[in-house]
């Protein structure tokens, strides 16, 4: 068998495409492989350092924080996807923006996972923002869970 790409993509590579990537790679689950971008990652990669934080101490907490990748922010374009063999936006507003900036393969999947500050995910403060972040970590378990079942 080949190795099978799955590719994350959220708005800012800074949290919940980071998490699916580090959460599918800490399944190392043979040929298959997980990487992520996001939308407007390269624009608002300054302001994203304190959720980049936040999603390590969140994956440390989880014991997977060695799958994350070195870094943040990485831009979707059309080479970032050329290797991927499954797709899936975090949102449909993820979607949304792809489709002004890429060309998506055929069969994109597009998931129901609201970003801290997106209607049903407001926190007005820290801890409630930590609560959140762990809703939002246990549906994207769920989401592999399932999309597991399917390609492997």
């Amino acid at each position: 068998m080949t190795e099978v790409i799955i590719h994350f993509i959220c708005r800012g590579n800074s949290f919940r495409s980071i998490l699916a990537e580090a959460y599918l790679n800490s399944l190392t689950i043979k040929d298959l492989r997980a990487m992520s971008s996001g939308t407007t990652a390269a624009g608002d990669r300054p302001g994203n350092l304190n959720a980049y934080t936040a999603t390590l101490r969140l994956l440390a907490k989880k014991g997977i924080r060695q799958f994350a990748k070195a870094n943040f922010g990485d831009q979707v374009t059309q080479s970032r996807l050329a290797g991927a063999d499954v797709v899936i936006c975090m949102n449909q507003r993820v979607y949304n923006e792809c489709q002004q900036l890429v060309t998506l393969p055929v069969g994109t999947r597009i998931w129901s996972v609201a970003d801290i500050g997106e209607p049903g995910r407001i926190a007005p403060t820290e801890s409630g923002k930590d609560l959140r972040r762990e809703e939002v970590y246990e549906e994207i378990v769920q989401g592999i869970s399932q999309l597991v079942s399917e390609v492997s």
